[in-house]
């Protein structure tokens, strides 16, 4: 072999090494490196192999044990219950070849919720047919939970807004019509005829001066409240409140021989402001016995209870007149709106209750029946 044939055989055998060495590894470090900077974890399903992959950085995400190992069956309990009908869609989707882009609550292997963003897609053979699902999500918990505060907080404003609107506009109607009569009546009185006259219309001058002293009372009220809702709250126990509220018009519940019974055994105290627990017990024990029905005494039962969603509520029911709420339903929480022929009534209680409770997030509720009772339920946020 001449010496241009051996350098041909030694290339040739060269470049057939070289298509035969194997492919050295793929260096993870950037991979890893994405991942944990932006707390993504990565997933798989094989539907084919009924099998599934979790990458570290979904392993950390998720709390799981070094042995865990990812099955499909299992892949549910990583999330939140109320939203396990939305992912078991995406995955009914990414069998159809659908993909997936949302944000999610999941569950880490110690059931601590988290919020999540999530983007999967379906992964197809040569034969264009879905062979699986593969995907990545992140840990959004801090961004959302801003989010949903500020959601909350929005809420709020604009609910504070509209009491705030309906409320000027009651006082200032009041206001003006005060206006309106003293002025009429300093009128009067400047040309008064008698000495009879007089007195009478000094008398009237009395009374609107009077109830301009009450129209500002309510409203430095109202507007202590919306200031009192930035306290800090404490925990609230409702037996100690209601006995507190008992000792302060004991005289009113003995005139009256009312029966006050209590059962808060399911949920003995809540984080709140003292201060509009006692106000809230106040206005509605007191209203029940006002407007108790003439031919039976007062019986008031208050209870307190969670419901499935696990919030707290609150229920004051008595026996009193009733309510047609089908004719006055939409005003009964309305500032200065009476419905029973009382003296005792100025239409304030039920105002400054519900200004309270829907403060601090809270829902009221009633369920009245004429001349057989009133049953006010409170919500309370969680």
């Amino acid at each position: 072999m001449n010496f241009l044939a051996q350098k041909r055989s030694k290339i040739l055998i060269k470049d057939i090494q070289n298509t035969h060495r194997p492919t050295p590894p793929v260096d993870d470090f950037y991979y890893k490196e994405i991942a944990q900077l932006t707390a993504a974890g990565g997933f798989s399903v094989d539907f084919q192999e009924k099998t599934s992959f979790l990458d570290p950085e979904a392993r950390r995400i998720l709390r799981t044990p070094s042995d865990y190992r990812a099955s499909l069956n299992g892949a549910l309990e990583f999330f939140a219950e109320d939203h396990r009908e939305a992912v078991l869609k995406a995955f009914q989707g990414a069998a159809a070849g659908k993909s997936y882009k949302g944000t999610i609550k999941m569950l880490t292997y110690d059931k601590k919720e988290f919020w999540a963003r999530a983007i999967g897609k379906a992964v197809f053979n040569s034969a264009n047919e879905v062979i699986g699902f593969r995907g990545v999500f992140q840990d959004i918990s801090e961004a959302k939970e801003k989010e949903l505060d500020l959601e909350s907080s929005l809420k709020v404003i604009e609910s504070q807004n509209t009491r705030l609107f309906n409320f000027a506009n009651t006082v200032s109607h009041n206001l003006r019509s005060h206006a309106s009569n003293l002025q009429l009546t300093a009128e009067l009185l400047a040309s008064a005829e008698s000495v009879d006259e007089e007195k009478e219309l000094k008398q009237n001058l009395n009374e609107i001066s009077e109830n301009i002293t009450t129209t500002i009372r309510h409203l430095n009220e109202i507007v202590a409240i919306q200031v009192k809702a930035g306290d800090d709250k404490k925990v609230v126990s409702f037996r100690e409140t209601l006995l507190r509220v008992m000792h302060a018009i004991q005289n009113l519940i003995f005139t009256t021989e009312t029966e006050i019974f209590s059962d808060f055994s399911e949920v003995p105290e809540i984080p709140y402001i003292p201060a509009y627990m006692e106000s809230i017990f106040h206005n509605l024990i007191t209203n029940a016995i006002k407007f108790k029905h003439p031919h039976r005494k007062p019986v008031i039962d208050i209870c307190t209870y969670k419901d499935e969603e696990g919030h707290t509520h609150l229920m004051v029911k008595d026996n009193g007149l009733g309510i047609d709420l089908e004719r006055f339903g939409s005003k009964l929480f309305h500032i200065y709106e009476t419905f029973h022929s009382k003296e005792h009534g100025a239409g304030v209680g039920l105002f400054i209750t519900k200004n309270q409770v829907e403060a601090l997030q809270g829902v009221i509720e009633v369920e009245s029946t004429v001349n057989i009772g009133t049953t006010f339920t409170i919500r309370f946020a969680q």
